[in-house]
């Protein structure tokens, strides 16, 4: 079930609702003009707020582009935070996932859909992306290495943040190419498809 905002306090609902405002007014206006002719004054004039506003949400044109991705790997890091692991730890990152994108908003997918759609068209929003996925593995891999009890320089845990990540990567992209045929519950077969894959793959030889 999505998360219900009314149950935070009500300083955190109003910064998530002027985020949302400003995420929503970034992605028209940047799908029907284009991201780099689109300025920070046109945005904080359509979400009516000011330039200062905007600064406290955003540190970037870049970052309020891809909201839609940010809301995903907050919510998994998260999430993984409070999870108290059991069992095959890259299971554990599948059900994450899993449980995250089911409790992102409701109209998250379509606003998904349409930011890889936009970062299609905006080489620096393909790199921004490539620089926050970069950042969220890292912290999976910290994580793991703290939750595990594991050395300083493990390469396991890593490796499995890489492994979730790319997984993620090949099921949104096929959903996305299909315009998000079938809704999340594809989006999560799919997800869930390329992590049992993982061990196959990690077997295949000539």
């Amino acid at each position: 079930m999505p998360i219900d905002d009314r149950a935070l306090p009500l300083r955190e609902r109003k910064r998530i609702r002027t985020r949302r405002v400003l995420a929503d007014a970034a992605l028209r206006l940047f799908t029907e003009k284009g991201f780099a002719t689109t300025t920070v004054e046109e945005l904080v004039d359509a979400a009516e707020v000011s330039r200062s506003t905007f600064f406290r949400a955003f540190p970037t044109k870049e970052a309020v582009a891809i909201e839609a991705e940010n809301e995903l790997w907050t919510g998994y890091l998260d999430a993984l935070a409070d999870r108290e692991l059991t069992g095959p730890v890259l299971t554990a990152l599948r059900d994450i996932l899993t449980d995250t994108v089911t409790a992102l908003p409701q109209d998250w997918a379509q606003r998904y859909i349409a930011t890889r759609r936009l970062i299609l068209t905006a080489p620096s929003l393909l790199g921004h992306v490539d620089y926050i996925r970069s950042g969220v593995k890292t912290q999976v891999a910290k994580q793991l290495t703290d939750k595990l009890a594991l050395p300083e320089g493990d390469l396991r845990p890593r490796i499995l943040a890489e492994l979730a990540t790319t997984a993620w990567a090949i099921a949104g992209r096929g959903w996305v190419t299909t315009n998000g045929t079938g809704g999340r519950t594809n989006l999560l077969e799919r997800l869930h498809e390329a992590f049992a894959a993982v061990p196959d793959a990690l077997q295949l030889s000539t």
